[in-house]
């Protein structure tokens, strides 16, 4: 019987969580898994400094730096891509399962971590704070009051994911998932899906 988080998820129409990074990052991701930022495995950061400049601030729930955890969205077409268009077929999504939102320490946002309107939560109960219209929206979110930043909702999973947790990969061409089946040997499902892309 389907217990009352995952009911929480189903609502919400929480499937998977995402993580964006630059296909030359993938190796080490699949061997060593997801670390927080700035760890010695990562070989291209595709973050952005002005951002990454607000994310060293703590969080207001364990008080923690934003910094020390691992980001996951619910939607990866979002800002964040939208400022890497030139280098978006070097970008792979990683497809996450759900439950790492339930891992111990965990926290999600309401919209960019990085800004200071965002709001964090530890109850899962307070999903429903966020607008799954905007984040959800096939169109353009900019319509949305706010779009940009309700969008980019996180969740923030503290120092590292174990791999065991990615469930596919998707990329943006054929080009692109020829070299993802290569570093992951076909142990992952690759998928060309244009539609998550800019």
């Amino acid at each position: 019987m389907e217990n009352d988080s995952n009911k929480l998820l189903n609502i919400h129409g929480i499937d998977y969580l995402f993580h964006m990074t630059h296909i030359d990052n993938l190796q080490s991701i699949l061997d060593q898994g997801l670390y927080a930022h700035n760890n010695k495995y990562q070989k291209v950061d595709i973050s952005d400094c002005e951002v990454n400049s607000r994310r060293s601030r703590e969080e207001p729930i364990y008080h923690k730096s934003i910094h020390s955890y691992v980001p996951f969205y619910f939607n990866p077409k979002n800002n964040m891509l939208s400022k890497r268009r030139n280098i978006q077929d070097d970008i792979v999504i990683l497809i996450l399962k759900r439950e790492l939102i339930f891992s111990k320490g965990a926290l999600f946002t309401d919209g960019n971590a990085s800004s200071d309107a965002t709001g964090f939560s530890s109850d899962i109960k307070d999903l429903k704070k966020l607008d799954w219209e905007c984040i959800y929206t096939p169109g353009y979110y900019s319509g949305y009051r706010d779009g940009g930043r309700k969008r980019m909702a996180e969740v923030l999973v503290p120092d590292y994911v174990n791999p065991k947790y990615i469930e596919g990969i998707i990329c943006n061409n054929n080009n692109t998932k020829s070299k993802v089946d290569s570093i992951s040997d076909g142990k992952y499902a690759s998928l060309v899906h244009t539609n998550y892309y800019f």
